[in-house]
């Protein structure tokens, strides 16, 4: 099947919590300190829309059929923050998370945007190694700026182990 990758409109955003549930389901199998994970609630509907209102929601879809796959970004200290890459579990593999980055990385280059950034897991193959073969390398908060220092903060105060997660960016040129 064909898909294209294009900006979610307002019918799109409902459709994405199923797509981030499919995706999660992967934490399930990640071992028993990240089970928790596959059961965590998606995006809130009214924050996909705030970020769908700031241009920064892309979805992967076949002609007019439901989203199998969207990223959502905002703007935070000055670069991209990917707020949420997600892929439904059948369609994953297939190129499509590199396609929502690159459509990100175009939008940011646009804003004017010096990088993608993001937070990730270290140790999962579809974290932070994923992230490492499209560009991303890790960095230190401290180089990002207070924003995303406050964002691993609040993972941390969410249930996250702060040792396993990290930061990376990928310079947008």
């Amino acid at each position: 099947m064909s898909y294209a990758i294009r900006a979610a409109s307002g019918a799109d955003l409902p459709l994405l919590a199923q797509v981030e549930r499919s995706a999660a389901a992967l934490f399930a199998q990640a071992g028993p300190d990240l089970a928790w994970l596959a059961q965590g609630e998606p995006l809130p509907l009214n924050t996909l829309q705030a970020l769908q209102r700031q241009g920064g929601v892309w979805i992967a879809a076949a002609g007019h059929a439901a989203p199998v796959g969207f990223l959502a970004t905002e703007a935070l200290d000055g670069q991209l923050f990917i707020v949420e890459l997600s892929v439904a579990l059948p369609q994953q593999r297939q190129g499509l998370g590199a396609r929502l980055l690159d459509a990100a990385a175009d939008h940011g280059k646009t804003l004017g945007c010096a990088s993608l950034t993001l937070s990730t897991y270290r140790h999962l193959p579809w974290n932070a190694p994923y992230y490492a073969r499209h560009g991303f390398s890790e960095i230190g908060a401290a180089a990002l700026g207070a924003g995303h220092a406050r964002k691993l903060a609040r993972e941390t105060q969410d249930g996250h182990d702060p040792a396993q997660r990290c930061l990376m960016r990928k310079l947008l040129g």
